[in-house]
């Protein structure tokens, strides 16, 4: 299938302006001119939305919380979100629309982890953040008015690779568990070498020479260890099946399709009850491009996140 005229309308707008890469600007203002580009236009409404202070792990990092029902009396259940950007772009703000569309579809409250960026915190320091606040959360969910029995944990990009890592962090570590899990065309083997990563090198919303900047910024002095690390590329673990259940989706038109894909076989073939879908014509980042212009496939795919954050957050039986 070809690319779908609702996400060509992007690759052509992209293709209009000279492409700017990281190495031509310094790393702050390479920041600053994707905010720009990657800036929702429109924002979905939530009841209540807030920025607290949560422990991370070299200190107090921001959250943003996302509640649909900031009255309840009840404790609610909640995705706490890690925004993606390689490792070392984008932010709370970049990623908003989603997790505003998020809460409010599937009436949950979402917090949304502003975790240390590279290169200037390299692995594991944006890992080991997203970790501490994970579980500071879990164990402290009664303060936040949430229910420590139905919390999930979900990011795209790379924040689907952070959040795959953190899960494996806290197997090894035995920390407080989580209810379901929601990656977003994640990296989950970062040096892959497969067909999309081939076909999709260049000429798309990521291409190679961003991707190995990223991973490079990213592993900085960790850079003879992080082929064969499971906290840098999940795929390689050994053991998934200790995993929550968890729902994968990819787009056909990624690089990081085919180890998205993988890594939802893997949950699978280890008995971890998991639904992949992979959306036809849509690009690396299509739920953010959601909110950036018409594109009626990442609506569908925000309302597939919701209704699988519903059935796995509402329910007693975790049903997919």
């Amino acid at each position: 299938m070809s690319v779908h005229p609702q996400a060509q309308v992007l690759l052509d707008l992209m293709a209009k302006r000279p492409r700017v890469q990281p190495t031509d600007l310094p790393v702050a203002e390479y920041r600053t001119h994707v905010e720009k580009l990657s800036r929702p236009r429109t924002v979905p409404e939530v009841a209540e939305v807030k920025d607290i202070q949560l422990p991370g792990a070299a200190g107090p990092m921001r959250a943003r919380i996302y509640n649909p029902t900031p009255d309840a009396s009840a404790p609610q259940p909640a995705l706490i979100y890690t925004h993606g950007g390689g490792w070392c772009l984008s932010s709370v703000e970049s990623h908003d629309s989603i997790c505003r569309a998020l809460a409010s579809q599937a009436n949950i409250v979402v917090l949304s982890l502003d975790y240390r960026l590279a290169p200037e915190h390299a692995f594991p320091a944006g890992l080991e953040d997203c970790y501490a606040a994970t579980q500071w959360i879990c164990k402290h969910a009664n303060e936040l008015n949430l229910d420590p029995a139905r919390l999930a944990v979900g990011g795209d990009s790379a924040g689907g690779n952070l959040t795959a890592a953190t899960l494996l962090l806290t197997h090894e570590r035995k920390g407080a568990p989580v209810a379901f899990q929601l990656l977003l065309y994640p990296s989950v083997h970062t040096l892959a070498r497969n067909q999309s990563r081939q076909q999709f090198a260049e000429g798309f919303t990521l291409d190679k020479t961003l991707i190995n900047w990223m991973f490079q910024s990213y592993v900085g002095s960790n850079n003879g260890t992080a082929l064969t690390d499971p906290l840098i590329s999940p795929l390689l673990a050994k053991d998934l099946s200790f995993m929550p259940p968890a729902f994968v989706l990819t787009a056909s038109h990624d690089p990081l399709r085919d180890e998205g894909k993988a890594y939802a076989e893997r949950l699978q073939q280890e008995g971890v009850k998991c639904f992949y879908k992979c959306y036809e014509g849509m690009l690396h980042g299509f739920l953010n491009h959601t909110y950036l212009l018409p594109l009626d496939v990442g609506k569908q795919a925000i309302a597939d996140c919701a209704r699988h954050l519903r059935n796995a957050l509402h329910t007693t039986d975790g049903k997919l």
